[in-house]
């Protein structure tokens, strides 16, 4: 058994309405700070915007969920009104800007074409301490996917840094060892990374048949990619923690011909990363990544409560599937992982 302070999910997708209702449970019993992504189908780019949603999120939390503290975020977007966005850092209320390239990921449309557009909303960020949080992930089509994060990191993020080196920035969900290697290299960043990209590879995607419920943006890269993010997380490094990247889609959109990119994790996250350091006997460093690292980032108090991770297989039937008052179904990721730990406070 080891004991770790509360952690903390900082790169979630709630979604809104009755997806909502059905996931929200599943990261507020588990985790304290929650960082929510804008992406909805209208994106969030006002204070008042953002401060419906958290009423909407607030509504739908189960009361069972003591210390559940969403984080709310703007969506880069010509849309901001940088007055707006500084008010509503200054009030608490706004922790932080979201970039989407434009056409990445869901609910991507509104998002950019160019980094270099929105230099008010980085100056404004600078001026009150907020960060900006990337999907660092190129669109144009000429690039192999399993290239597009290292290309827009060389090609977007990269010169902005040099240009604006105070303006702070988490790197979302590093698939390779580009991303890695750029958070050691560049001062004033940091690195979410999820369960998902920490235990699964391109093989597991594609080799044994197409499996739809892994496919994400950025996509599942090679093994010694993985290998990359592995060493990262457990390396001790404090830029760098987790971020499930929780993305739910019902069945429907995640098995056809287009499937929706996104794996919902909230659910066994924490007992899936724990697999992984287990394996790597790196477990000493699994409260840095999923509980004081990111506090640190953003400047939260630490944890006061603590959660007991026992690795026994107790129980093999573990839920695989949610479903919404409106009869949608979700797969949850890391079934496997989560018959092999029990979760309890501490």
């Amino acid at each position: 058994m080891i004991e770790i302070p509360q952690p903390d999910d900082w790169h979630v997708h709630l979604r809104d309405d009755d997806m909502l209702q059905a996931v929200v449970g599943y990261t507020a019993r588990r985790f304290r700070y929650a960082m929510v992504m804008p992406n909805l189908a209208t994106p969030v780019v006002s204070t008042a915007a953002a401060t419906a949603y958290l009423d909407r999120i607030r509504a739908a939390t189960p009361s069972d969920a003591l210390d559940f503290r969403p984080v709310m975020t703007l969506y880069c977007s010509s849309a901001i009104d940088p007055g707006d966005l500084r008010a509503g850092i200054e009030k608490g209320l706004i922790a932080a800007v979201k970039y989407y390239p434009a056409g990445a990921t869901t609910n991507s449309a509104a998002g950019g074409s160019s980094m270099a557009d929105f230099m008010p909303i980085y100056e404004t960020l600078v001026e009150t301490g907020a960060r900006l949080l990337v999907h660092a992930e190129s669109t144009d089509p000429a690039i192999d996917i399993f290239a597009r994060e290292e290309a827009f990191l060389v090609d977007q993020l990269a010169p902005l840094c040099a240009r604006i080196p105070e303006l702070a920035v988490t790197v979302e969900h590093i698939s390779t060892s580009a991303g890695a290697d750029f958070v050691r290299e560049h001062p004033n960043t940091a690195a979410t990374i999820t369960p998902h990209h920490l235990a699964r590879e391109r093989s597991d995607l594609l080799a044994d048949g197409m499996r739809p419920d892994l496919y994400c943006k950025p996509v599942i890269n090679s093994a010694s990619d993985r290998d990359a993010l592995l060493g990262f997380a457990t390396s001790g490094d404090p830029n760098v923690f987790l971020g499930t990247d929780s993305a739910p889609h019902p069945t429907s959109a995640k098995y056809g011909p287009k499937a929706k990119a996104g794996v919902f994790n909230a659910a066994y996250g924490l007992e899936v990363v724990a697999e992984t350091f287990h394996q790597l006997d790196a477990l000493d460093q699994l409260a840095a990544f999923v509980s004081t690292n990111g506090c640190a980032v953003y400047g939260v108090e630490p944890p006061e409560h603590t959660l007991h991770l026992t690795r026994e297989a107790v129980d093999a039937d573990r839920a695989t599937e949610l479903h919404t008052a409106s009869g949608d179904t979700v797969v949850l990721f890391g079934t496997d992982e989560a018959s092999l730990w029990t979760v309890a406070p501490g």
